[in-house]
């Protein structure tokens, strides 16, 4: 995943919800900015789940972004 493409996802004005696919198939939701946390760059996300999930996710292994 090229950097500039999620950090323009990632950093957009209003938030709009966003799901990432990894290399390894696991998805993440990112509803709310609540969720998301994010390195300078966008180099490495963190997702925080409603239900106390915590995920460090590396931009390397997202294969796909869907936006909403």
């Amino acid at each position: 995943m090229k950097v500039q493409e999620l950090e323009s996802v990632v950093e957009r004005e209003p938030f709009r919800p966003f799901i990432v696919r990894l290399s390894n198939g696991a998805k993440y939701h990112f509803k709310s900015r609540r969720d998301l946390g994010a390195s300078k760059g966008c180099h490495l996300l963190f997702y925080f789940a409603d239900s106390g999930e915590n995920v460090r996710i590396d931009a390397d292994s997202i294969v796909e972004i869907f936006e909403r």
